[in-house]
């Protein structure tokens, strides 16, 4: 079936064989239950894919049979999609990341046995509404389910799922230099339990950080894993992590950003909990290599190109806050687009912290792409960015064309979520040197479809 939809569609048919599968069958999300002998869903608002992706990398290694929606189809058609494409009658562990509006659907047939959750920022407004109803949404689908919750206890929307006293495992980043005194943006100002306002000790990124109510006294929960230092070095981060038997082990993570802290925690720390060794975790995580537009580095003669995945207000400020870290030369793509799976309303560029570009030491050319190109650009103006820095070019494969021509060390590449995968493409075409591939490309991306995230 998938391989008939990638001819007919002439696309990955990442999501579409699921969905024509459902439309058959709409019971067949019970299949995948039934043959996945443990299972376990990821669901928040940032970090799902990359979260996904480690802990996949860690179980395979352990366990002959693995499924899961790596490329980041999140939907139910997404879930089922990854069955139909590796089909067998048994699997030792389900491992899927579950978009936040989708959570309910999938576990009324899906029953996990653990629920990783990572954290809650706006994103996609017009289609989620405020994170306060993501939240409520998937607290009324935990209720009814027997489960683990592996939870982010910097979070305190997420902490505060605890009221449900399932057995509660609590992971989190503690104070370390890369943290901030300084509010930036944060989505949830205000206590869960009782609506005061919180007060922090420090911010690691957004609401996730050291807080407390005065009031009720709501605050973070105590850690069963937890990163304790946090150094750059060599343009990759070096973790120091304390597991619940208080074990030390030093991991090196090859994926910049603050965010990438939280999302490795999340994985080992759910990795330790289902029973694999400390040290053979460790040693994984420092193998993963990552392939889907999340801090990827394409090495091209002379420079390196590195594909960022950039969707909501956190997202885009933490990616800046990493390349801030980053003196090499370099060159920069944004790439905004409006697709129904980016999200029609494209106000969110507002709300991410732009003014950090100004930091950002050897910036040679910022380039602005997508079909929203000119609302990119005129952020990066009122931003402060000097608009000698800026060019406009809404032809997405011409402005890559562009920044793999610049003479710099490294060349971002920021696309929102419909562009990632084209982008890539692109990217790839040229680094293998086939102008006949890249003409093909191109024709693949003007018939390409987005059935959904």
């Amino acid at each position: 079936m998938s391989f008939v939809l990638r001819k007919i569609l002439k696309s990955s048919a990442s999501a579409a064989p699921g969905k024509v599968a459902m439309t058959i069958y709409p019971d067949i999300l019970r299949v995948v239950n039934d043959r996945c002998q443990k299972k376990i869903i990821i669901t928040g608002t940032n970090g799902k894919t990359t979260t996904n992706n480690l802990l996949t990398h860690i179980l395979t290694r352990e366990y002959p049979s693995v499924l899961s929606n790596l490329r980041g189809a999140n939907m139910p058609q997404g879930l089922v999609s990854a069955f139909l494409h590796d089909r067998k009658k048994e699997y030792d562990w389900g491992v899927f990341e579950v978009d936040e509006g989708s959570f309910e659907r999938v576990t009324e047939h899906l029953k996990p046995d653990y629920v990783l959750v990572t954290n809650f920022f706006r994103d996609q407004l017009d289609r989620y509404g405020e994170i306060e109803k993501a939240f409520q949404d998937i607290l009324e689908s935990l209720e009814s389910l027997d489960t683990t919750l592996i939870l982010n206890a910097d979070d305190p929307l997420v902490s505060n799922f605890r009221k449900l006293h399932k057995r509660n495992i609590y992971y989190g980043v503690t104070q370390n230099q890369y943290s901030s005194c300084q509010q930036g943006i944060v989505e949830s100002r205000f206590c869960p339990a009782c609506s005061s306002y919180l007060d922090y000790d420090y911010y690691n990124y957004g609401q996730l950080g050291g807080y407390q109510c005065p009031d009720c006294g709501f605050s973070n929960p105590d850690y069963d894993y937890q990163i304790t230092e946090i150094n750059y070095q060599d343009h990759q981060y070096h973790y120091q992590f304390k597991n619940k038997n208080q074990n030390m082990q030093d991991i090196t993570f090859a994926y910049e950003g603050i965010y990438n802290a939280y999302n490795c925690c999340a994985a080992l720390s759910t990795a330790l909990e289902v029973g694999l060794p400390l040290d053979k975790v460790a040693h994984s995580i420092e193998e993963f290599e990552y392939h889907l537009g999340r801090m990827e580095n394409f090495q091209f003669p002379g420079k390196i190109v590195k594909i960022a995945l950039v969707k909501n207000p956190i997202g885009l400020s933490e990616t800046i806050s990493s390349i801030f870290l980053d003196e090499r030369e370099k060159s920069m793509l944004f790439v905004l687009n409006d697709n129904p799976a980016d999200g029609k309303d494209v106000s969110w560029i507002w709300d991410a912290e732009v003014e950090k570009m100004n930091n950002i030491k050897n910036i040679n050319h910022i380039y602005c792409s997508g079909r929203r190109a000119e609302d990119i650009a005129l952020r990066l103006k009122y931003a402060g960015v000097p608009v000698e820095l800026v060019e406009v070019d809404d032809k997405m494969d011409n402005a890559i064309e562009k920044l793999l021509n610049e003479d710099v060390e490294i060349a971002y590449l920021l696309p929102t979520y419909t562009a990632v995968f084209q982008a890539r493409e692109l990217v790839l075409a040229r680094l293998e040197g086939s102008g006949k591939k890249m003409s093909h490309i191109r024709e693949y991306l003007k018939n390409l479809k987005f059935p959904g995230r």
